[in-house]
């Protein structure tokens, strides 16, 4: 932790992360940083607040793969999500695998109470995420971004295994591809 850095009460911190508050950074109350143990989590995970960030309160931060944040910027009011895990299901059956990427967050970019940003998202410096936004991709243009309206997308299991570079880490207990930021 830099000086005038600190963390503030009743938050939980679990797992092989390693963490580092930038000068003045912030973690407020009651949010939940973690990531699962050996075997499940593979490599090094980072959690990483710049100069003057913060994370206010009871947010959730899965530690799967770093989250990193830039200078300035803040993931605001309360209840939002940031993944850097997530699965993809076989059309049919028990199959599935897992898909790892880290977070991104720039500088001077603020994120609205109830937002959802998921793995390997890379949000550019200059960005302001609305409330109850769902990141599912890369924002690499500077602007305000809001919830975008519900759609269907094609999905294909086979090719999606072929899209990730496969982890090959002895011991993890699934299978786990790494999916790389759009920017």
């Amino acid at each position: 932790m830099r000086p005038a850095s600190y963390i503030q009460y009743f938050n939980q911190v679990k797992g092989d992360i390693w963490v580092f508050l930038l000068a003045n950074a912030a973690l407020g109350n009651f949010n939940k940083v973690y990531r699962g143990r050996r075997g499940v989590t593979w490599g090094r995970a980072v959690f990483r607040l710049g100069i003057y960030s913060k994370i206010t309160s009871r947010h959730t931060v899965d530690c799967t793969r770093s989250v990193r944040f830039g200078h300035y910027s803040i993931l605001a009011g309360s209840a939002s999500q940031i993944w850097t895990h997530g699965y993809m299901h076989a059309p049919e059956g028990l199959d599935r695998f897992r898909v790892d990427g880290s977070v991104r967050v720039g500088n001077n970019v603020y994120i609205g109470s109830m937002s959802v940003i998921n793995a390997a998202v890379s949000i550019s410096n200059g960005v302001t995420v609305g409330a109850a936004s769902c990141v599912s991709k890369s924002l690499p243009k500077p602007g305000l971004y809001v919830a975008q309206p519900l759609r269907w997308i094609a999905l294909d299991y086979e090719q999606a295994q072929t899209r990730h570079s496969k982890v090959q880490v002895k011991g993890l207990v699934e299978r786990v591809y790494h999916k790389k930021p759009g920017i």
